[in-house]
Parts: C-alpha cells; structure tokens; sequence
C-alpha cells in the first residue's frame, strides 16, 4: 500500500522511496534535500555537496530525481530538470524522471505536458503505479472517463494495486465528491488503506453529509491509527451532527488530548460546546465557547451561542447581555429574525415567575417588536401581530381591548395586499376576532358585524362570527 502515497503532490515526495536503499544512504539524501529547501535551491551555495553526491549516486535514476524534487520544491525549475534530464539519462527504462518532469511542469500549470511526461513514465517503466495515477489526475479535469481507463490499465498491470481508492482520491480532489464517494465504497476493507486516504474517505463522506458512514470511517481510523487525530475530530462531529451526544463526547475528549502536531480549530471549540450544552453541562460549555473568541475574536455568533448556554440555564440577565452584544456586533447585518431570537428571550422568562414577573417580561418583547417595526419595513404587520398578541397576555380582557390597536394596525398593514399567504389569512382572522367580540362586549354590534362579516370571509364556518351576524 506504500505506493498510494504518491497520490500525493509531487512536490511533498522529499525521500527516496526506493526499497533498496540503505538507512545510511537515505540519510545521506535527506540531509541534502533539507540543505536544497534551506538553502531555497541556491545550489551555487551547495556546490561541492552536490558534485559529491551526483558522484556518488549518478547511476541511481530515484536518487538523481529526488534531489531534482527538493529544487522543485523551492521553484527552481532550472535545477529541477537538470536532474529530471540526468534521472532520465541514467535510468531511461525507470519512471522517476518522466515522473518529476510531469510535476515540473504540474506545477507550472501546464497540465498537458505534464499528462505527456506521466504518460511516457507508464511506457518506459509499465510496473511503477504512480505515472498512472499522475496522468489521471491531471486527465481528469478534461477526460475524466480516459483518466478512470488509465487507472483500468493500471489495475491490469497490478491486480493488488487500490486502484479504485486511487480513483476516490482523485476524485475527491477534482470536488466531484458523490463520484469520489462511489469508488471510495467499492475498497474491500478500509482499514487497510494509508492513513491519509483513509482520512480523505472518511471526510468525503462527512463533507456530503453521510455522518453515519463518516463515523464508521473515522471510528476505522481512530482505532487503526490512534495517533492520527483527526479521525477522532470527523467521529466527534459526525456524532454531534447525529445528536449522539455522548459518543461525540468521547471522541471530542479523545481529540483534545490528542497526541499529534494537529492544531485545534474554531469548530472543534464550537461543536464542544454544543455537546457540552446538550449534556447539560453549561459551565464547561461557556468555556469552550469562549476559546472560539479567543482563537477568532471576529466570530460574532459565539455570544449568541453563549446567550443559548444562559437560557438553558434559566440565567436571563447574562442571556439578554450576551445576545445583545452580538446584535451590536451584527450591527446593519442584523435583521428582523434575530430581533425576534431577543423578544423570545424575554417570552421564556415568564415561565415560572411571578405575576409582575411576567408582565416585566411581556414589556420587554413589546419593547424588541415596536423597534423591529421601525427598523424593518418588511416586518411591519409581523412585528404589529407579535405586539398585539402580547398585549393580549397582558391583559385577556377584551373589553377593555388592550391589544385593539396592534391588531388594527396589523389588518391596516395587510389587507391591502393584492396577494395574501395562507398564514396572512389566518391571522387576519384572529384579528378580526378579537375585534368583533371586543365591539360585542362593549354593545357596538354595528362594528361588531363589520368584522364578524370579514372574519367569515376568511372563515366560512366560525361560529362567533355566525352569532354575531345572527343578532
């Protein structure tokens, strides 16, 4: 399985892959190659060590093309194809410098001359996999068909070769993930590719919102490679996706103590604390929020996230603080909607206060309603019906009327519209409703029937109504 490595840019391969090399001789090379990267391919500077080595290994063609890879590496494309030329001299039966020419100019853009050099690698050396596998690659994005036969051909040539994990993976890098996925699903046994392909499986699969087969993969991962830790990331946020609150929880423990070089993200931080939330531990969910902040400071939507944890909490004064300052932060981005997430603040915090609780609470979304109605034109009779029905609460006396003229202004703001939603119909009816038993209840039964007619416009069958226009 080592030769799906080279699925992977040309430009990372900075080791003789040869089996036959001795330890001693690639540490000779690698030691060069960091000389070239360091020296970003001066190789005026380096001169007597690359007289030496040409010498000593000018008949081995991996040898001769790798150092031309460490050059590619810094883009001294001069100094790549001399040695690209001198692999080729040396070793015109082997793929090594067919392979690198096809990444000189792969990374030069010139994916023709590239798909021509790959495909000379497959001519002159038929048992090296990866001048099939950097054809189709670059073929792809023309022939995507005649890149799939080439991996075929390879397939031919090695029957045991992951021909069709290959074809994932290209796939997967051309965006075409559906596809990506189809190949990826025909590999026997996963867990027995490389590490980094079996990742890139495994978040294909994520990424199109498989998050069931995306935790088998990662769970696959996780076990086959512990140190690479993000398997237990994608198995963390497939498990969050899927609401198993728990097992993303293990997974998400598992990743921040995770053993390798990776570097913790903002949405490790975020899903954390929607775990953490869900769990119901609060606290250690506020935490993990507020290293989204710290790690993204211009991340406005953590303090509404934070206000959430605070609800949940039943905390509403730091729920209503931490929610309008992300309304200040949104500023003009702000839109009705989420003025709207402010008054339903203030609508839980009734449940279970006092009577004057309560109205202190209704007063508050009154307030957040009567400011979308003059900052949003769009969400006038919207904000005019939410007003009316809390005022309504605030007094259910309908004589008295209290919520009259919010459910006016609301009908004023509707009815002229040529075009009423099925939504815009029924609440004109309860508006009408509550104006016609109001005028009922205050003995104006000649009003009363203007709206009992209306309301039996847009409900045929009310019995108040009917009542109304019987008297």
């Amino acid at each position: 399985m080592k030769a799906i490595k080279y699925l992977v840019a040309g430009v990372m391969m900075l080791s003789i892959s040869t089996p036959s090399m001795a330890q001693t001789d690639k540490a000779q090379f690698d030691a060069i190659a960091k000389a070239i990267v360091d020296k970003n391919g001066d190789a005026a500077a380096l001169k007597d060590e690359l007289k030496a080595f040409t010498k000593l290994y000018k008949k081995n063609p991996e040898a001769m093309a790798n150092i031309g890879r460490a050059f590619l590496e810094v883009d001294n494309y001069e100094k790549a194809n001399e040695y690209a030329d001198l692999a080729i001299k040396v070793g015109k039966n082997k793929a090594a410098g067919y392979l690198l020419k096809g990444d000189i100019a792969r990374k030069q853009d010139d994916g023709g001359e590239a798909a021509t050099w790959y495909q000379q690698a497959t001519i002159f050396d038929k048992e090296d996999p990866n001048g099939y596998v950097k054809y189709a690659r670059v073929y792809q994005k023309v022939d995507p068909k005649g890149a799939v036969e080439m991996l075929e051909q390879l397939r031919k040539v090695k029957p045991d070769y992951p021909v069709d994990a290959a074809a994932g993976y290209m796939y997967s890098n051309a965006k075409k993930l559906k596809t990506a996925l189809e190949y990826y699903d025909k590999v026997p046994n996963p867990g027995a590719l490389e590490d980094y392909i079996l990742y890139d499986y495994t978040s294909t699969a994520y990424a199109i919102e498989d998050y069931e087969k995306a935790f088998r993969l990662a769970e696959t991962g996780s076990k086959t490679y512990p140190d690479y830790s993000s398997f237990n990331r994608v198995a963390f946020y497939s498990k969050n996706k899927l609401k198993d609150y728990g097992t993303a929880l293990t997974y998400a423990t598992k990743l921040f103590n995770k053993k390798d070089t990776l570097k913790f993200i903002t949405n490790d931080y975020q899903f954390y604390g929607d775990v953490l939330t869900n769990l119901g531990r609060t606290e250690d969910a506020i935490t993990a929020y507020k290293k989204v902040q710290e790690l993204d400071p211009s991340r406005k939507d953590i303090y509404k996230f934070i206000s959430d944890v605070y609800v949940q909490k039943k905390d509403w004064s730091n729920a209503v603080t931490n929610y309008q300052q992300y309304l200040d932060l949104l500023g003009s981005e702000a839109n009705a909607n989420h003025y709207r997430s402010l008054a339903d603040i203030y609508i839980e915090q009734m449940d279970g206060a006092d009577e004057a609780g309560k109205i202190a609470a209704l007063r508050k979304a009154d307030e957040v309603y009567a400011n979308v109605a003059s900052k949003f034109d769009y969400a006038k009779d919207y904000a005019a019906y939410q007003r009316a029905n809390i005022h309504h609460q605030m007094n259910t006396d309908l004589k008295k009327g209290e919520a009259k003229p919010y459910y006016e202004e609301y009908i004023t703001l509707v009815e002229p519209k040529a075009e009423k939603s099925a939504s815009d119909l029924k609440k004109l009816g309860v508006a009408y409703q509550y104006l016609a038993v109001h005028y009922i209840q205050n003995d104006q039964v000649a009003k009363a029937k203007e709206y009992a007619a209306k309301l039996l416009e847009v409900k045929p069958d009310d019995d108040t109504a009917k009542q109304i226009m019987a008297l």
